[in-house]
């Protein structure tokens, strides 16, 4: 448990921690504005099972990861070693914000756990750039398009049917009574003869407004309360539950499906505050299994007070203007 003031670096730490996993904030943060002030970069090395270290020059945006003492030639190579998931009251944005939101959680999720995925995004963003200005080869663009999408859609299909349940029973035991539901909303482009067909179908029009309207980047996660849009005629508390669930279910994946030996890390950043007694207890319950099963958990909070179980029991550390003493 580390305690301390807001803005004295509890999240930064959290973020030094986790950087790790895919080499970017979890805020979303650009890597020039997690430099400290006045210094010429920022240099982190994590310890699990293996050592990953990565190092930023502001000076030169360059950026060099290190696994095992061997460099890596791609981000792609060395994603995954450090594994962890963060809940924290921003998480809310999952059942509240777009589509794009949602898709990015899977993106992530999935880059860490299935073997190829970042490689098929990455063909598929790559394509749909230059489908937008295509000339003569528009054809072979959506070709590359219609084989990298069908790959991503179904890696994301999957998950959702894998873990779907899961999700409900995570909303149940924080509290929700109403039957919550997580599916993967595409608008039928699944498969890669489907999303070629209709590329070509949509091509005159595409090319005309300058963006492609088919294919996974249009395709949603979405969570139903009760058979309704949760974003649309959720509550506040409702929103939360589902964010939770939705943290514990990439907890989960991580630890059953992610390479290596080592569990994901579980970081609450301030994920207590605005929760009624009853979900923060059941939120701490929750924790408590994550730990007995060997998640390692840091949470942060701004003060001593009325802390679940789980976390009081924590070794408390306190921070103050970046430091750290135990």
């Amino acid at each position: 448990m580390l305690v301390g003031p807001n803005g004295h670096g509890k999240t930064s730490f959290l973020e030094a921690a986790l950087y790790g996993e895919v080499f970017r904030s979890f805020r979303g943060a650009k890597d020039r504005d997690l430099v400290r002030f006045g210094d010429a970069g920022f240099h982190v090395a994590v310890e699990t099972d293996r050592t990953v270290a990565a190092g930023y020059d502001a000076r030169t945006a360059e950026k060099k990861v290190v696994v095992d003492g061997l460099v890596a030639r791609r981000l792609a190579d060395a994603i995954g070693v450090v594994r962890g998931v963060v809940l924290s009251p921003s998480d809310v944005q999952l059942a509240t914000g777009g589509a794009r939101v949602r898709r990015g959680f899977m993106d992530v999720l999935l880059a860490l756990v299935v073997p190829g995925y970042v490689e098929a995004l990455g063909e598929y963003r790559r394509a749909l750039r230059h489908r937008a200005k295509a000339g003569a080869d528009v054809a072979d663009w959506e070709a590359l398009l219609a084989r990298s999408g069908a790959t991503v859609a179904a890696a994301r299909r999957e998950w959702v049917e894998r873990w779907a349940a899961r999700y409900g029973e995570h909303c149940r035991a924080i509290g929700e009574t109403a039957r919550s539901e997580l599916c993967y909303a595409s608008r039928g482009t699944a498969g890669e003869a489907e999303l070629a067909a209709a590329l070509e179908r949509s091509r005159e029009k595409d090319l005309a407004r300058g963006r492609t309207s088919v294919g996974p980047h249009r395709d949603d996660l979405r969570l139903l309360l009760g058979g309704r849009e949760l974003r649309i005629y959720g509550s506040a508390g409702q929103w939360r539950t589902a964010a939770m669930a939705l943290r514990l279910v990439e907890a989960e994946t991580l630890a059953a499906e992610g390479a290596g030996s080592a569990l994901p890390v579980l970081c609450l950043d301030d994920a207590f505050a605005e929760l009624d007694a009853a979900r923060s207890a059941r939120l701490g319950a929750l924790v408590d299994g994550l730990a007995e099963r060997g998640s390692q958990v840091f949470a942060t909070v701004p003060r001593d007070g009325e802390m679940p179980a789980a976390v009081r029991r924590l070794p408390k550390w306190r921070i103050e203007d970046g430091r750290i003493e135990a």
